[in-house]
């Protein structure tokens, strides 16, 4: 693998560099987040139409062709600015698992409209009860004639106040935890069996719980086939993974430059306060923490097509360890450095903080990786 992009990914990220700038200042960006729909429709069909959306799936679903490293990209330039707008969960994960779980036939008829911006759809699978074990689903699909029954509730829906569609695990074999006899159901958020109960993350994007009391689903409605979602889920939740990886790096790397620029201006004792060097010693581990977190979720891309799942699995569970620690150091130091100034909400660099927060708990947190990559190790020398 290439650690360097090639011109035409040199292009696209100058392209999303270059649209940031221009339509997602701090204050336009609080302007989007204190609105009731929490992010901006234009924003997202101008994404889809520059084809930010489609650059990471395949052709024959409407793609351009790319890989993740193309969706990474554009994750880590809307991590400089804290975009708002649903990328990760609806243009990564829920595209991600339509692409892995699907059908040919529902690929080809679901995705294109994911990737063209027209519907947005979110997967519901995480529990409360979970602890950040992927197969942990206890929601169970009941059969009902040709039709099946949804009861359980899901936690933790990114983006699911902003969602057309709900993509949602359920057990219909097997005891939570199993490995298999997970399927996939796709509702419409205005489904009657269904109840969200709104709220906003740390960051200020929106979320939800998702509680199925009854739902009905039809046949069509299943997506794959009937236990047989977990590989697809977790092909997804890998990428999924690295993306955030990416954004997350693009979150404390404009903390970092920031903060070297709030050094620079700020004076004490007559002087600008970046000329101490102590001062100067905690940016440059600022900056080290930085390119470690960067070359952790490369190692992550690297691995995402390996033959093994386990060994993918395994280095975006490093990569998340890795980037949650560089990450709470860096946005930590950042705010230990801009003083007082830091944590209020007319400054930018606190709301750096609470994404690199945010980002930490999503598809598990470091302790939860670490414990399944313990465990993975173990069992592989046994």
């Amino acid at each position: 693998m290439q650690f360097s992009l090639n011109e035409e990914q040199t292009q696209l990220q100058d392209s999303v560099r270059r649209w940031v700038q221009k339509n997602y200042g701090f204050a336009q960006r609080r302007a989007i987040e204190q609105s009731d729909a929490g992010f901006s429709r234009a924003h997202w069909a101008t994404m889809a139409e520059l084809g930010w959306l489609a650059a990471a799936f395949p052709e024959d679903v409407g793609g351009l062709g790319g890989s993740t490293i193309e969706a990474a990209i554009v994750a880590e330039e809307f991590g400089r600015a804290l975009v708002l707008e649903p990328f990760l969960a609806v243009g990564v994960l829920a595209a991600e698992v339509l692409n892995r779980v699907g059908t040919d036939a529902q690929r080809e008829t679901r995705l294109p409209p994911v990737l063209a911006g027209e519907t947005i759809p979110v997967l519901a699978h995480a529990e409360r009860e979970a602890g950040g074990e992927l197969a942990y689903v206890a929601t169970r699909a009941e059969p009902d004639g040709a039709a099946w029954r949804l009861r359980g509730t899901k936690t933790a829906v990114l983006a699911g106040p902003q969602a057309d569609q709900f993509l949602i695990s359920a057990r219909t074999d097997g005891a939570p935890g199993a490995a298999d006899g997970v399927t996939l159901f796709c509702l419409p958020a205005s489904h009657a069996g269904l109840m969200q109960r709104p709220y906003r993350t740390t960051d200020g994007r929106c979320a939800c719980d998702l509680v199925l009391h009854d739902a009905v689903a039809a046949a069509p409605d299943v997506i794959g086939t009937i236990g047989g979602a977990m590989p697809g889920l977790r092909a997804a939740h890998a990428r999924a993974i690295a993306v955030l990886c990416a954004e997350a790096v693009g979150v404390m790397d404009q903390a970092l430059w920031t903060t070297r620029d709030y050094l620079l201006t700020r004076r004490q004792f007559g002087v600008a306060i970046g000329t101490f060097q102590v001062l100067q010693h905690r940016a440059a581990d600022m900056y080290v923490a930085v390119e470690a977190a960067r070359a952790a979720g490369w190692r992550a891309l690297a691995h995402l097509d390996d033959a093994d799942p386990d060994g993918r699995d395994n280095a975006a569970a490093s990569a998340k360890i890795q980037v949650g620690k560089c990450g709470h150091f860096v946005c930590g130091q950042a705010i230990q450095l801009h003083g007082a100034i830091g944590v209020t909400e007319e400054y930018v660099i606190g709301h750096h903080f609470k994404r690199m927060m945010t980002l930490q708990q999503l598809f598990g947190h470091a302790e939860q990786h670490l414990r399944r990559l313990a465990g993975n190790i173990v069992a592989q020398a046994a």
